[in-house]
């Protein structure tokens, strides 16, 4: 029986879902488990946050993806699937390579090289990246846009889990046997993902693998395939909406970089935790928030996205401002633990909503390459996040730094009231209703059928 993700709303949950674990992985382990095994083993701030932004730089570059998936894809096995399954592949290969360079810190941080460890980071999060953006542009030519909402809880929820379980696993492993190990175990969860991805169709008819009998269903040959698509992008990408959009997620994900360092840092050199006791407290809570989300995911296509992202931004922010607030109660373990696993939900939430809202606002005519530049500029948020805390976090001690956190979710939550996500839909509409987009002549010419 073929598998095809047309023809089953269960099917396109699960394999998304898959899919989003697999990109998961990989971060469990380079923005939790290794940052926190740094800090614990006598890091500097300053060294972890080098480690964190230059190993998650490239999720700020993945809309070069974009553009590439667009002109030049294999049509008979998919639109977006071949460059799933490559870039699962790669990520095989760059956690096997992470493994050599991490080695050599199997005994502590005498014995290896931080600048080799982060460039073999940066290397797996290349493939992580870009399978993104393949997953996300199938995600969008394949998803109806009622259940848009409720795939991505479960997308969100693959993801997160992946994190949560792989950063407490990898958490023990680099403990008990150092980096090398954790970095094989990520490996060979994302050689399984690989499995399915080879024996699932986007549209019946197509190929399973580049030798066997297919062809390109109809709707995959309607798709652009030119780099002058770039000029339609950017018509959409500057409209008045879309523009609030990326100021809501650019000033939330500068605090979610800050967190991917200042939360070790405060974990184990503030409530002395260890690296195994970080992750595992880490992942329960991340797992636990996005099972939440999944069951609150139908939620979201009735009170509507933008709502959804409010409430989580909102909550986000009052728990990071009474964190900020209230230093006395640090020693207050249970305290503690719930005013975590409340930013854990909220963070969710958030993680979930903005996925969606961006989905809506992309026009499917070059909705791979949009849906990158917006996530592309997300993860340079991120990125410019953790090098920003690098520089300043000798000057703040940590009650300031979660206030400042909890002041950018605030004022995302406040460009979010302007967003009037239904104008922007009626924008799409007009420009699908064109008989075809004018392109200025240079690149008219340079983008060839």
């Amino acid at each position: 029986m073929a598998l095809i993700l047309a023809h089953s709303r269960w099917l396109r949950f699960g394999s998304f879902s898959a899919f989003y674990f697999a990109q998961g992985v990989p971060l469990g382990l380079v923005s939790i488990a290794i940052p926190t095994w740094l800090s614990e083993h006598g890091a500097s701030g300053g060294d972890v946050a080098f480690f964190v932004f230059w190993s998650s730089l490239p999720w700020a570059f993945k809309l070069i993806g974009g553009p590439f998936m667009d002109r030049f894809t294999f049509l008979p096995m998919g639109f977006r699937r071949p460059w799933v399954l490559a870039m699962q592949a790669g990520l095989v290969l760059a956690l096997l390579l992470l493994a050599v360079a991490g080695a050599g810190f199997s005994e502590g941080l005498a014995g290896g090289s931080l600048p080799l460890l982060t460039a073999a980071g940066a290397l797996v999060n290349v493939c992580a990246s870009v399978q993104d953006v393949a997953v996300d542009g199938m995600a969008i030519d394949v998803l109806p846009e009622d259940e848009r909402g409720r795939a991505n809880a479960f997308m969100g929820f693959g993801q997160t889990a992946a994190r949560a379980g792989f950063g407490a696993l990898c958490g023990t492993l680099l403990t008990v046997a150092g980096i090398a190990s954790g970095a094989l175990a990520c490996a060979a969860a994302v050689a399984l993902i690989f499995v399915l991805a080879a024996v699932v169709r986007e549209r019946p008819g197509e190929r399973l693998l580049p030798w066997s009998s297919g062809e390109a269903s109809p709707r995959g040959a309607e798709q652009p395939r030119f780099f002058a698509n770039i000029w339609h992008v950017l018509r959409v990408f500057f409209l008045p909406m879309s523009l609030i959009a990326i100021a809501v997620e650019f000033v939330s994900r500068l605090r979610d970089g800050m967190a991917l360092v200042l939360f070790p840092i405060f974990a184990t050199q503030e409530v002395g935790l260890t690296t195994e006791q970080y992750t595992w407290f880490d992942g329960a809570a991340s797992f636990a928030a996005a099972m939440l989300v999944v069951a609150l995911g139908p939620v979201i296509d009735r009170f509507g996205v933008k709502r959804f992202l409010a409430w989580g931004l909102i909550g986000s922010a009052a728990c990071h401002l009474l964190m900020g607030a209230l230093p006395s109660m640090w020693s207050n373990a249970t305290w503690l633990g719930a005013l975590y696993c409340a930013s854990a939900l909220c963070t969710q939430m958030v993680f979930v909503a903005v996925i969606a809202l961006f989905m809506y606002l992309c026009w499917n005519r070059v909705a791979a390459t949009q849906f990158a530049v917006y996530m592309a500029l997300a993860n340079l948020s991120r990125s410019l996040g953790a090098g920003v805390f690098g520089a300043f976090e000798s000057h703040l001690d940590f009650a300031q730094e979660f206030q400042a956190m909890g002041l950018l979710l605030l004022a995302s939550a406040g460009a979010l009231a302007f967003l009037r996500i239904e104008s922007h839909q009626r924008r799409l509409a007009s420009l699908d209703a064109e008989p075809a987009m004018p392109l200025p002549s240079g690149l008219a010419k340079a983008g060839g059928g």
